[in-house]
């Protein structure tokens, strides 16, 4: 009697254990899978990109994906130690809108080494919250603490992925990205700040002035500093979701 009840037990456990890996590998709504063997691969990563869309509006639960549109991002940290701007600019409490209308126009993927290039376009971001920034602009010193808003149109980006394939404890395989790439262009772009150490004087407005006529040098000079803050930001905010996503569900033959 007693064997027949270790019997069942070890059965019951088997099945059990089958039904969580089935579970673990069923592929969600959100997903449509893409093979390494599809020599339209390009096209069908494209696709499920851009199939994403409607669910990164709302965010995915099940990965612990937060909704994209709004983003917000707690801190944002960009350093630039030469040129004319040399400037340490912390941003938090950041809300970015926008960011679902996002379509991917081109991927190029070495799927065998998780190496995906993306091109993407985004019509219009919105971005708002606090700042502070502490350096020299030319050779003046610069202290400014505050409120921003920012608008940015017609944002052209592009994205490197370095992935490499990482095991849990139950030897099932993900993706977990190694490295992370970014650069934009922006066709236009409109800031403001409220400046609360010199707020309601002439320093306050001079700087709205300075950054709006200024624009596209500041950016320019900004750009290195600005593409490794937010590649850091989004390496983490992906591997998040690329760390709960086993590489079967969305490559069915790795």
């Amino acid at each position: 009697m007693m064997k027949l009840i270790v019997c069942t037990v070890i059965v019951l456990f088997k099945v059990i254990n089958a039904a969580e890996k089935n579970d673990t590998f069923k592929t969600p709504e959100y997903i449509i899978p893409c093979y390494k063997s599809d020599p339209e691969i390009n096209k069908c990563l494209q696709h499920t990109f851009n199939h994403l869309r409607p669910y990164l509006l709302t965010g995915i639960k099940d990965i612990d994906v937060p909704s994209i549109d709004p983003l917000k991002i707690d801190r944002l940290l960009m350093e630039n130690g030469q040129g004319a701007f040399r400037i340490r600019a912390l941003f938090h409490n950041v809300t970015a809108s926008g960011g679902s209308n996002y379509t991917i126009n081109k991927i190029k993927a070495d799927v065998i080494n998780y190496n995906i290039e993306l091109g993407f376009k985004l019509p219009r971001v919105e971005i708002k919250g606090k700042y502070e920034v502490n350096g020299n602009v030319l050779l003046f010193p610069v202290r400014s603490k505050g409120d921003f808003w920012a608008i940015f149109l017609d944002v052209d980006a592009a994205a490197r992925i370095f992935g490499k394939e990482f095991q849990d404890k139950d030897n099932t395989r993900y993706m977990k990205i190694e490295k992370l790439l970014i650069d934009f262009r922006l066709q236009k772009s409109r800031f403001r700040v409220r400046d609360n150490i010199n707020h309601g004087n002439i320093i306050g407005e001079a700087m709205n002035q300075f950054l709006n006529n200024n624009a596209n040098e500041i950016i320019a000079e900004m750009k290195p500093a600005a593409n490794a803050a937010i590649a850091k930001h989004f390496k983490a905010f992906l591997n998040g979701a690329f760390l709960k996503l086993p590489l079967k569900v969305w490559l069915p033959d790795a």
